[in-house]
């Protein structure tokens, strides 16, 4: 591999995760604060969703009224944030594996 090649990879794998869970993070743990201590609970859901948006609609609102279109949509997003808040930690752990593969990567 050449050292562009390792390069978007360290990027894609490892940099743009972190960053975004950052944001993702300090957007969330802001929202779901009460009296000075944060539900980490509802910010790893809110943070997993838009890792589990591809996931959303497993269950598809078909022959329900109103009420329960509503109902099975919001479980879609419950679900979606419980599968992408997995899916997140995975992420984060690819990209802490990757951080000494890519300066071994670069440096042999």
């Amino acid at each position: 591999m050449t050292k562009n090649e390792v390069m978007k990879e360290f990027l894609k794998k490892t940099i743009l995760p972190i960053v975004a869970a950052l944001l993702l993070f300090s957007i969330f743990s802001r929202i779901f604060t009460e009296n000075g201590s944060i539900d980490f609970f509802l910010v790893w859901l809110a943070c997993g969703v838009p890792f589990g948006i591809s996931k959303m609609f497993t269950l598809i609102p078909i022959g329900f009224g109103i009420s329960g279109t509503v109902g099975v949509v919001a479980l879609n997003i419950v679900l979606s944030g419980l599968i992408g808040g997995v899916i997140l930690i995975w992420k984060l752990a690819v990209a802490v594996w990757y951080l000494p593969l890519t300066v071994y990567r670069l440096f042999a």
